[in-house]
């Protein structure tokens, strides 16, 4: 049995030694021990962000970064998970879903279902970059949220043009902006389920969507292609993108 002098040595030494542990690996799916606060504070939206997978930095820029841009728009209770049981725990609790994953936990019918509940609950979505890639193993995923899928990308500095500036989603925005991403190369689906909103600079002679809202009888959903590291994360018009496509489907 520790005594009391002892374990106190052991708390006071605690914060040291969590400041020495590595940061946590990009493709990590280990839980994080985040919380909404409880009871929910008087108009206050609960934001979860998910994400986690490959070829992307999900907790360093998914995550946290995201997590940031967010708290500092204010009136946003943020929490965020790489991890299929956390994301199971804190979904029914969030009202808004920021989606970024490729892992293939997110696959599984336990979270396709609990995605889908959330959805017909009238809560609203946004799905971000790998989050609107080709994921054809995940039954009717793409079909319902995506409305298409991105089956390749390239990569380099870019320019986005917006299609539409009158929506909450673009309010205020530039009429075209720079950034240095992953120029996806989204393929829509073939039906008239979504209003693009901007399009990525014509890659190959082509233009392709690069932010659109997806139509759904019983929620909202904006998905957004844009966001694969520093470069994007970082960029005032995505902070922008994100801000006001949570505040967005919120309503």
């Amino acid at each position: 049995m520790k005594s009391p002098r002892k374990s106190l040595l052991l708390a006071a030494l605690a914060p040291l030694f969590l400041e020495q542990l590595p940061a946590q690996a990009p493709d990590s799916t280990e839980p994080m021990g985040e919380l909404f606060a409880d009871p929910q504070p008087p108009k206050t939206l609960r934001v979860l962000l998910i994400g986690a997978g490959s070829s992307h930095d999900f907790p360093k820029y998914f995550l946290k970064a995201d997590s940031k841009t967010l708290d500092a728009a204010g009136g946003m209770d943020v929490a965020f998970t790489p991890n299929l049981g956390e994301s199971l725990k804190l979904l029914p609790q969030a009202d808004v879903l920021v989606f970024s994953g490729n892992d293939k936990q997110f696959g599984t019918k336990e979270f396709q279902k609990a995605l889908n509940d959330f959805a017909d609950a009238g809560k609203g979505l946004v799905f971000v970059h790998a989050a609107t890639w080709d994921h054809s193993d995940w039954p009717g995923y793409n079909d319902r949220f995506i409305d298409g899928k991105t089956p390749g990308h390239g990569y380099g500095e870019f320019e986005v043009t917006l299609k539409d500036s009158g929506t909450p989603i673009t309010k205020g925005m530039p009429a075209t902006f720079k950034i240095t991403d992953e120029n996806y190369r989204f393929k829509p689906g073939p039906g008239d389920k979504s209003t693009i909103l901007a399009e990525n600079a014509a890659d190959g002679g082509k233009a392709h969507q690069s932010v659109w809202i997806v139509k759904d009888p019983k929620t909202k959903i904006v998905c957004i292609t844009l966001g694969h590291a520093d470069e994007a994360h970082s960029n005032p018009a995505y902070q922008a993108l994100l801000t006001n496509a949570v505040n967005y489907v919120a309503k």
